[in-house]
């Protein structure tokens, strides 16, 4: 039953992001969709966290369909807002500073490094 929750979860939240890359397709080159997608997603996953810890007694179903099915299929970067905010309690300034250098910086170094080995292996 929580997989199914995840998985229908899952699909709303893509289609749902897909509709929005639609609607803002002609808005030139700069990325208003993915733009949206991040700040709703990152505004939406703390307003559910804190909807499921007033109403402790939601099923826990629930929130997995909202928070890692709909909001996870929506945008992964909600899950980074999230946890980079719950370090940034925790580890403080330097910890918080530190992780989302090393997120942004390392996820950006990484898709430099795919691209080059895309060019290498199929030469485009």
């Amino acid at each position: 039953m929580k997989s199914t929750a995840v998985a229908i979860g899952g699909a709303i939240g893509a289609v749902l992001r897909y509709s929005i890359g639609v609607l803002t397709a002609g808005s030139g080159t700069f990325p208003y969709g993915t733009v949206t997608v991040n700040l709703a997603g990152s505004f939406g996953i703390a307003l559910a966290y804190c909807f499921f810890q007033s109403h402790s007694s939601a099923p826990h179903t629930w929130r997995l369909f909202v928070i890692t099915g709909v909001l996870g299929g929506f945008t992964t970067f909600s899950a980074f807002s999230w946890e980079w905010l719950q370090i940034w309690k925790q580890a403080g300034w330097v910890g918080g500073t530190a992780y989302g250098l090393l997120q942004g910086a390392g996820a950006f170094l990484c898709c430099m490094g795919g691209l080059a080995a895309g060019q290498w292996l199929w030469g485009r």
